[in-house]
């Protein structure tokens, strides 16, 4: 009797840790899941935002700043110019800019790409800088 009450004990914490193994690989799955499409959302963005670049005309102001939303994730985009000429004119007036003294990197955008998560659940920041040249 004694070595039955044993082994049902035995096998009782057997099962328990059985259980919480597979519902710790679960969670695991879900948040490597998570991170994987932040990475792919975060490389989405910094696509578009060179795209939105080159199809934008800078003749009457810069752009500075595109924010997105998807049901999962907040995208924030964010622009620093550096620029051979002056960044007080009119055009450059509400954007990041920077003044550079050389001809080669005129024009050059520091996009700075950053996804949060919504979810209470997983907290996921990736965060993406990218040099832009002309």
């Amino acid at each position: 009797m004694i070595i039955t009450i044993v082994f049902i004990v035995v096998m009782s914490v057997i099962g328990l840790m059985i259980l919480k193994f597979s519902s710790s690989s679960t969670v695991h799955t879900s948040r490597s899941f998570m991170d994987t499409r932040a990475e792919l959302m975060l490389r989405s963005a910094t696509e578009y935002a060179v795209l939105a670049l080159q199809g934008h005309d800078f003749s009457s102001h810069c752009l500075n700043r595109i924010n997105l939303n998807d049901n999962l994730f907040d995208i924030n985009i964010t622009f620093h110019y550096f620029i051979d000429g002056n960044c007080s004119s009119a055009v450059w007036n509400d954007c990041y800019c920077s003044e550079i003294n050389t001809s080669d990197t005129n024009g050059s955008v520091l996009i700075y790409a950053t996804v949060t998560s919504k979810s209470p659940n997983f907290h996921i920041r990736k965060v993406r800088f990218t040099l832009q040249n002309p």
